[in-house]
């Protein structure tokens, strides 16, 4: 494609995973109590794409839960809304930046990523 220009940063791994997220907060200050069930679509050191059930608005911060193939673990990190746009189907594609995220989950991460790079 000409004159298309790479934004991301770094690589991108497929990561179809169910994963969890809550709303922190945005402009109203809501602060969701329950987790909602999403799906990954893939993974990079500096955030995640995901698929949910509704709207959520650029700036908004989520808290998501990763598995990692170890079951006694998840990844936990706090995430900033970068995008949000409806996929056609009812649902919406939602790409988040890490914004909060443990020195060790970012090593499994990276890891992962290096293993499964697209």
């Amino acid at each position: 494609m000409i004159g298309f220009i790479e934004k991301r940063l770094d690589k991108r791994a497929e990561f179809n995973e169910e994963i969890k997220y809550k709303l922190i907060g945005d402009d109203s200050t809501n602060f969701q109590m329950e987790y909602i069930k999403a799906t990954s679509k893939n993974v990079s050191r500096g955030g995640l794409c995901m698929i949910i059930p509704h709207k959520i608005s650029e700036g908004n911060v989520i808290r998501v839960e990763i598995p990692t193939d170890d079951k006694s673990r998840q990844i936990k990190a706090f995430c900033e809304v970068q995008w949000c746009k409806e996929n056609g189907q009812g649902l919406f594609e939602v790409g988040v930046s890490f914004i909060a995220l443990k020195e060790d989950d970012l090593e499994y991460l990276n890891k992962y990523i290096t293993q499964h790079a697209t």
